[in-house]
């Protein structure tokens, strides 16, 4: 895979730099990133967290990254991503700092696209598990937070191949059929750290309001770690309100423990007050077999947007370890 990697940017580098791709750049609009032309736009995002319970106080600079992307026929895109987590942060329970520079590589990839039934993509991306994993950036989610269902029951990313598309006998069924067999191609920002990964997804358009879709697959950790994963997710949308829910089960081969099971499951609305106002209520359920772990979740949040890219997040947590509960606000923009 890493030569697969290497081959990848052997063959967007000179694609960039060329001549076409140098192009007089058109005039910039915020969250739209610099275009060039088709073949290369550059464009980023950052963030910034304030976070106080009983146990944390803190303020982050969580966020900051850049991005390449474009196009240069019909077929044949890609996307460069480069990103600092947690770039800064100033702990004030310790009176400490911390940084975390310079930034690795978040995504790499590029995509051909065959049909409208087969496209690949090959690098590493997002895994094309649910809705939430596919909204990686602050600024375009409805909470600070992520459900725990989001970074503990499956990787969020794969270093691999996707092949997707609609499926020839539903316009409404799109599929992705995805594959890791090495480790991570930066490890810096992987949540589950592994070296194999198969699986499949489905989404269903039901109506113009109705998504439905699922996952099943497996993938095995660095530790010998295995799991087998299914996992269901619907969305709702219209005008004025949005409900998403995702549930996964897990079950894991550990050594030492021998089989295991894990489950998760959330449930989040949104109400649109006015068109830049929104109140969001999430309820989540999570339970570890490894460790023998439960924890219910209960959020609610309200999110302002003064235009598209730009957005402030504020947002209480309870836990079912009341110590645990904080309060979230951040600030974020996509360039």
């Amino acid at each position: 895979m890493n030569r697969i990697i290497a081959l990848l940017i052997s063959t967007l580098l000179p694609l960039v730099f060329s001549h076409h791709a140098v192009a007089q750049t058109q005039a910039y609009q915020l969250g739209m990133g610099l275009k060039v032309n088709d073949g290369f736009t550059l464009g980023g995002y950052f963030s910034t967290e304030l976070v106080q319970g009983d146990k944390v106080k803190e303020f982050i600079v969580d966020d900051v990254a850049v991005m390449a992307y474009g196009s240069f026929d019909n077929n044949f895109s890609y996307l460069i991503e480069l990103e600092s987590i947690e770039a800064y942060a100033v702990n004030f329970e310790s009176d400490t700092t911390a940084s975390n520079l310079p930034p690795t590589i978040e995504r790499l990839y590029g995509d051909y696209k065959f049909s409208d039934n087969v496209s690949i993509r090959i690098g590493k991306q997002i895994t094309s598990i649910g809705y939430w994993n596919l909204q990686p950036i602050n600024v375009l989610r409805e909470t600070t937070s992520n459900p725990k269902y989001s970074y503990e029951m499956f990787p969020k990313f794969l270093t691999g191949v996707d092949i997707y598309g609609y499926t020839s006998f539903d316009d409404d069924l799109t599929y992705h059929v995805y594959l890791q067999g090495s480790k991570d191609i930066d490890e810096d920002n992987i949540n589950i750290k592994i070296d194999s990964h198969t699986g499949f997804s489905l989404e269903k358009e039901i109506n113009d309001k109705w998504k439905m879709g699922g996952s099943l697959g497996k993938f095995a950790e660095i530790d010998d770690t295995r799991t087998r994963y299914f996992q269901l997710n619907a969305r709702m949308d219209d005008s004025r309100y949005s409900l998403i829910s995702e549930a996964i089960i897990n079950n894991q081969d550990v050594r030492g423990l021998g089989s295991v099971k894990s489950k998760a499951f959330y449930l989040q609305g949104e109400y649109r007050v006015k068109p830049r106002h929104a109140v969001i209520t999430r309820a989540e359920y999570f339970t570890d077999g490894k460790t023998a772990t439960q924890d219910k979740i209960a959020v609610i949040g309200y999110s302002y947007r003064p235009v598209f890219p730009v957005s402030l997040k504020i947002e209480y947590q309870w836990h079912s370890d009341s110590g645990d509960n904080r309060l979230l606000s951040s600030f974020s923009v996509l360039f």
